[in-house]
């Protein structure tokens, strides 16, 4: 990458591990960091790969928009909160949550097979969205031992300093 001195680090969650497991056929990436993530499998779609009981989560926390997008029930999200906090969580949801295309989730991902660069999990061992059993499957499909962080499914507004302070040393994780 043009202007790009160190380590070239992406991250992915949720659904965006099958996006970040594209990337290095396409560009110099030195980690690939997937947090709470799936790991795609080739030929399959992810919600075959999370199995059917996240697939139905992830349904029961979204509705269907009818343009072939889902958007999740920021209300019901925020729920997730204590309540002292439920008011600047549901403020940061709606401004970062976008509808997601749930098409690209029910077709088969396009990888060929998943990348040869260096890689790390972030499990959170409180997600109620992608159970920790099923992350830790995951872990183990790219040959690393999980990073575990004590946190719901959105670690990033859940644990932000954990998150970062794993993230900041992904370029030097081993």
């Amino acid at each position: 990458m043009v202007g790009i001195a160190g380590p070239v680090v992406v991250v992915g969650h949720s659904a965006g591990g099958a996006t970040i497991s594209l990337v290095p056929a396409r560009t110099r990436v030195d980690r690939l960091v997937y947090v709470t993530a799936i790991v795609p499998e080739p030929g399959h779609a992810i919600t075959d790969t999370v199995g059917a009981d996240v697939r139905e989560t992830i349904l029961s926390v979204s509705r269907d928009d009818g343009n072939g997008c889902r958007s999740f029930d920021l209300e019901l999200l925020a729920s997730l909160v204590p309540l002292d906090e439920r008011d600047a969580y549901l403020a940061f949801l709606k401004s970062t949550q976008r509808p997601q295309g749930w098409a690209a989730l029910e077709q088969p991902w396009p990888g060929r097979s998943l990348p040869d660069v260096p890689l790390a999990y972030v499990l959170c061992t409180e997600d109620q969205i992608i159970p920790p059993a099923r992350q830790r499957e995951m872990a183990a499909r790219l040959g690393v031992e999980p990073i575990e962080i004590a946190s719901e499914h959105a670690v990033f507004s859940f644990r932000p300093r954990e998150l970062a302070a794993v993230l900041a040393g992904a370029g030097r994780l081993t």
